[in-house]
């Protein structure tokens, strides 16, 4: 199986493309990934960074309008009421 390269462009859904974001986004987006990889320690466990990926979400995206948590066997859950 060969290795095909996509930008970004070609990678996602032109419905994605049409989306505006601004520079607040941007820059939110940008300072919690920071915080994310900064945080990621190899030897931690699983559990660990699913911590750390569930507050980069809640702090990027989902924050105060949604709540993220478990919900029986799933691990992460976004609750929207």
């Amino acid at each position: 199986m060969a290795l095909v390269l996509n930008s970004p462009r070609q990678a996602l859904s032109r419905a994605f493309l049409r989306q505006r974001v601004s520079r607040t986004e941007i820059d939110l987006f940008k300072a919690n990934l920071i915080r994310l990889l900064d945080s990621a320690v190899d030897s931690k466990s699983e559990e660990f960074h699913k911590k750390l990926v569930s507050d980069f979400l809640e702090a990027t995206y989902y924050r105060p309008n949604y709540f993220l948590n478990v919900k029986g066997n799933a691990d992460l859950v976004i609750h929207n009421g």
